[in-house]
C-alpha cells in the first residue's frame, strides 16, 4: 500500500485531481452509498467512511443513541461506503496527501498496518479507558503500536468449527469428542469413508484456517518488531498437516478459492463439506447465503494441537479509527468508544449483525444468550456463547503491526496457492522462505 501511494503521488496527475477523486467518493458521486442519522441542530458534522454497507445503519443508529445520552455534544454523522479495496486505496491516498480525509473510518484488518505505519491515526487510549475492564481488551490493543491504541473492533472474532450435523451423523462422528487436530484428521477419514464428503476445505485466496492453526502454536505472521516472519517451523508444520489431509482426501481446496465466494456458498449450502473453521462473525454468512443449512449446523470449539490448550483464537476484524485532521478529535474518540464498547453498541452488533460481543457481561445476559427470536440462535443447533464462556478472555489475537499488511498481501495472493495447489511437492520451509523474500514493506 505504501508503494501504491508513492506511485499515485508521483504520477503525472495533479494532486488536485487526486483530491477531486477522493472528494467524489466522499460525496457519493462515484457510486458510493451514504447514510445519515437524525439531524440535530447545532450538531457537529462527522464524515465517516466504511467498506461495508451493513455497518451504515449501525453507525447512524449509534449516532442517534449518542445524541440521546449526550444532548450537550450532539453529532450529525454522514456514513459513506464503497468497495473495500477502492475505499482503502482512496483513504490511504487522502491520508498521504493530508487533505480530503474523513473524520473517522472503518479499516479492515488486512490494511490496518499501512495506516498505523503511516502515522495517520489518532490515539484513543483516554476514550477507551472507562470501558477497559468490561471488554476483551486484546480486541482493542491489537490496533496499537505497543504504546498507544488507535482503533476498536466490532466483534471478538472467536474462531470456532462449524459442523454439518447431517454429514457428521451419517458418518457416526460426534464433534464434541474432537479435541485435537489429530482427532480431527482421524474423524475426517471416517467422514470420507462413510459419506464420500471431505471433512473440511482450505482457502488459497485467504488465510483463515492456516492462521488459526498457527496462532494456536503461539506463532505470528510478523515478529514482535513487525518484520515478516512466515518462514518458520511452526508455519511449515501447519502447511504439512493441511497438505497431508489434502492427500488423504479429507481436505480439499475451497470452491472459488475462498470462503466468501458464490461457488463456496453453493457448495457448502448443498452439503458439500462436513465442516468449516472460521470466526463466529461468519454466522452471518450462513444466515445470508447458506439458508438451506438452518437447523443442520452446530458450532463447537476448534481443535487444538495439544489437549488442554485453549480452543480459541481471534481472527478477522475491522479497526474503527479517528483520522488525523478530524474536526473534533475528542468528540470522535468518545463517540467511537461509545459505539464499539458500550452495552448499547455491543448489543446492537450481536442482535443485528451476529457479531460475538467484545463486552463480556453480555455473555451471561440470558436476554441475549437465550433469546428465542434471535436469528443466529435459531439457525444453529448449539449456542456460541457456551464456547465464549468456556474459553474466557485470555485469547491470542493476530499481531498486525509493521509489515502485516504487506505480508498478508503475499500470503493470500501467492503463498497458500503455491503451498496447496501449485508447488505441493516443494519443501514447506523452502517455499515459505521464497515467499518471505518477496515481501516488500
Amino acid at each position: 500500500m505504501k508503494k501504491l501511494v508513492g506511485k499515485v503521488l508521483a504520477s503525472t496527475l495533479a494532486v488536485s485531481t487526486i483530491l477531486g477523486a477522493v472528494s467524489a467518493f466522499a460525496s457519493g458521486t462515484d457510486g458510493a452509498t451514504q447514510g445519515t442519522n437524525t439531524f440535530v441542530d447545532g450538531g457537529t458534522d462527522i464524515q465517516f467512511w466504511t467498506f461495508q454497507e451493513l455497518h451504515v445503519p449501525f453507525w447512524t443508529s449509534m449516532a442517534d443513541e449518542w445524541n440521546k445520552q449526550n444532548p450537550d455534544r450532539p453529532i450529525n454523522i454522514t456514513v459513506t461506503t464503497g468497495e473495500s479495496h477502492a475505499l482503502h486505496e482512496k483513504l490511504l491516498t487522502a491520508c498521504a496527501a493530508g487533505e480530503g480525509t474523513p473524520d473517522m473510518a472503518d479499516i479492515e484488518i488486512g490494511y490496518y498496518g499501512s495506516f498505523l505505519n503511516g502515522g495517520y491515526l489518532i490515539p484513543i487510549d483516554d476514550a477507551v479507558e472507562p470501558y477497559k475492564n468490561d471488554i476483551v481488551y486484546s480486541r482493542v490493543s491489537m490496533y496499537g503500536d505497543g504504546e498507544h491504541v488507535y482503533g476498536a473492533d466490532f466483534h471478538l472474532g472467536a474462531t470456532v468449527t462449524y459442523y454439518n450435523m447431517d454429514i457428521m451423523n451419517e458418518a457416526g462422528v460426534d464433534p464434541s469428542k474432537i479435541d485435537t487436530w489429530d482427532d480431527f484428521a482421524a474423524a475426517g477419514k471416517t467422514v470420507l469413508e462413510k459419506t464420500g464428503k471431505p471433512m473440511a476445505c482450505v482457502e488459497v485466496n485467504d488465510l483463515f484456517l492456516p492462521q488459526a492453526m498457527l496462532l494456536e502454536k503461539g506463532s505470528q505472521y510478523v515478529d514482535e518488531d513487525g518484520n515478516p516472519s512466515i518462514a518458520n517451523q511452526d508455519h511449515a508444520d501447519v502447511i504439512n498437516f493441511i497438505r497431508q489431509m489434502i492427500k488423504d482426501g479429507t481436505i480439499q481446496i475451497a470452491p472459488g478459492g475462498g470462503f466468501h465466494t458464490e461457488e463456496w456458498y453453493g457448495f457448502m449450502n448443498n452439503g458439500g463439506c462436513a465442516s468449516i473453521t472460521m470466526p463466529l462473525w461468519y454466522m452471518g454468512r450462513f444466515t445470508d447465503y447458506m439458508t438451506d443449512l438452518k437447523g443442520k449446523m452446530a458450532i463447537y470449539p476448534m481443535p487444538v494441537w495439544k489437549s488442554g490448550d485453549v480452543h480459541e483464537v481471534l481472527q478477522g476484524g475491522t479497526g474503527t479509527s479517528v483520522i488525523k485532521g478530524a474536526k473534533d478529535e475528542q468528540l470522535c474518540k468518545d463517540f467511537l468508544a461509545f459505539a464499539k464498547l458500550s452495552k448499547e453498541g455491543c448489543t446492537y452488533e450481536w442482535e443485528k449483525l451476529g457479531f460475538d460481543p467484545i463486552r463480556t457481561e453480555l455473555w451471561d445476559d440470558k436476554t441475549i444468550t437465550e433469546d428465542p427470536d434471535n436469528k443466529f440462535l435459531q439457525f444453529f443447533t448449539t449456542n456460541p456463547f457456551d464456547i465464549l464462556k468456556a474459553n474466557g478472555t485470555d485469547i491470542t489475537a493476530p499481531n498486525i503491526r509493521g509489515a502485516y499488511s504487506a505480508t498478508y498481501s503475499v500470503l493470500v495472493s501467492t503463498t497458500y496457492t503455491n503451498a496447496f495447489e501449485n508447488s505441493v511437492d516443494e519443501d514447506a520451509m523452502q517455499l515459505l522462505q521464497d515467499e518471505q523474500d518477496t515481501i516488500v514493506y
